[in-house]
């Protein structure tokens, strides 16, 4: 079956693995989900009292996600991890299903833009669909980007705490291995500034579901395109703006 065909508006039917049936004893959750996709991130935010750990887990289709909550923020749940389109998409949605109205999300992108550099932040306002699960809930034609009300507030709320960021297009991608220069090459040539592999998913999920949602990226990694160096990943260098893109998007679900 071709993929302009995985999208059918007109299947009303009852979807077989629904969200609502991964724990039926679970309780309700917060109406603002903060997403991270990363991991052994937010274990830090308990070490310094911001958040804690709560004694429920979020249990999706494809594993489970500890729940962090806030102390000051009664309307704010927390999780990480999640890796990847699919896996995401479905915690995601099996959040909703217990009550999460809103969706925020944090996570790292690859520079694709010649001009980023390790640590920048990236605001996406419109993500090219290079993965697989988006087409399950929108048209090959539709966009998915962020909540237009969400993405003006988190704008203000970026100039606001005078945190510097780039915004534009960005893709996301299920094969990372697949990345070719000749791939990114054309990336850049259409305007891309980075490279992910969840937030198209995650904006076409709640396009479908109605759920207004909107992102940020720190760049975790460049690419050299010339072939002369191989790439590198390094954790360090990006850590101190991921912490304060984080807690700028905890600011900014206090204004909903």
């Amino acid at each position: 079956m071709s993929r302009e065909k995985w999208f059918n508006p007109e299947d009303k039917s009852q979807c077989v693995i629904r969200p609502e049936l991964q724990d039926k004893t679970a309780l309700d959750l917060p109406p603002n989900l903060l997403v991270i996709f990363s991991q052994n991130f937010l274990k830090n935010f308990v070490k310094t009292n911001v958040l804690y750990q709560d004694s429920d887990l979020l249990q999706f289709f494809g594993g489970e996600s500890i729940l962090y909550k806030s102390h000051s923020n009664r309307d704010l749940v927390a999780i990480e991890g999640a890796i990847s389109a699919p896996i995401g998409v479905s915690a995601i949605q099996t959040a909703v299903s217990r009550g999460v109205k809103r969706i925020f999300v944090l996570g790292l992108c690859g520079a694709v833009d010649s001009s980023l550099h390790v640590g920048d932040i990236v605001l996406p306002t419109l993500c090219e669909r290079e993965e697989g699960t988006s087409f399950h809930y929108l048209p090959p034609d539709a966009a998915a980007a962020p909540n237009c009300d969400m993405l003006q507030s988190l704008t203000k709320h970026l100039a606001k705490y005078n945190l510097p960021y780039r915004a534009g297009k960005t893709v996301s991608t299920d094969a990372p291995y697949r990345q070719t220069i000749e791939t990114e090459l054309t990336w850049r040539k259409d305007g891309i500034l980075g490279v992910d592999m969840e937030m198209s998913a995650v904006f076409a999920l709640c396009k479908y579901l109605t759920i207004p949602a909107v992102g940020l990226f720190v760049v975790s990694d460049t690419h050299d395109l010339t072939e002369k160096t191989d790439w590198v990943w390094s954790k360090k260098l990006f850590e101190e703006n991921f912490d304060k893109a984080f807690t700028s998007l905890m600011q900014l679900t206090t204004h909903f």
